[in-house]
């Protein structure tokens, strides 16, 4: 399960949200591709089974994310995130080069 699960944000690129906890939206499908297109019906994914059918996520995608408040609720405000800014998607970055 991706949707609606809780990990830690490790990026950098969304100021002050490194080390906090996050919960996962949505996916959007494809989102990081020049070629992306957010009017396609498989663009904006919300279900687990619908993301299965397209493979799960990979390091194209995007995903809607917001943080988690002291109460355990979710902030309002979202941020778009890379799969490789998050915890339990690190395995997708890529090794650099040495």
């Amino acid at each position: 399960m991706v949707i609606g699960s809780s990990t830690t944000y490790i990026g950098d690129e969304i100021p002050g949200l490194k080390g906090q906890q996050v919960r996962i939206f949505a996916v959007l499908h494809g989102g990081l591709s020049p070629d992306a297109d957010p009017d396609d019906a498989g663009f904006y994914v919300r279900l687990n089974e619908t993301l299965e059918r397209l493979g799960g996520v990979t390091e194209v995608d995007c995903l809607d994310i917001a943080p988690i408040l002291p109460d355990g609720s979710s902030s309002f405000v979202h941020f778009d995130a890379r799969p490789i800014d998050l915890e339990c998607f690190a395995n997708l970055q890529k090794p650099s080069a040495q």
